[in-house]
């Protein structure tokens, strides 16, 4: 039986039929301002994720992300919606995992709909969405912040 969809995307169920969030060993809820921002994480193998990423470095100083809460982003068909399945399951019980920088490919800032369907199966606080002008003031700044850099 196919999972519920949050808002055109379907979020996974494990095997006893419950949503990661509802599951008995439900992660402890992350409120908004929590370290870090919730990505879309595409890696250089080619596999798309959703995570609540952190800056950090790796043993030589380089720099690294830890994910936290990834889940992986699968698509179907053009019918189907994006879905959420879970990254690692079944290989280890951590579900925090850190990736040098060679490994990730781009980030991305996820669509409203993915951003609230991971948000809610991993048990956190969902951004509220920007109005066209906060984005253009954001767009604006890192704009700025390129041209100061060089």
């Amino acid at each position: 039986m196919p999972g519920p969809v949050v808002n055109g995307v379907k979020v996974s169920q494990n095997s006893t039929g419950a949503s990661p969030a509802q599951a008995g060993d439900a992660a402890p809820f992350l409120p908004l301002l929590s370290e870090g921002a919730i990505r879309v994480v595409l890696l250089t193998s080619g596999e798309i994720l959703v995570a609540r990423l952190r800056q950090t470095t790796d043993s030589d100083g380089e720099r690294a992300y830890q994910l936290i809460r990834p889940l992986r982003l699968e698509r179907r068909s053009d019918l189907d919606p994006w879905s959420l399945q879970p990254f690692l399951a079944g290989l280890s019980p951590q579900r925090n995992v850190v990736l040098l920088k060679a490994a990730v490919a781009s980030l991305l800032e996820p669509e409203a709909r993915i951003l609230q369907a991971y948000t809610r199966s991993t048990n956190q606080e969902c951004p509220p969405s920007e109005t066209p002008v906060e984005r253009l003031k954001k767009a604006f700044q890192e704009f700025t912040d390129s041209i100061e850099s060089d």
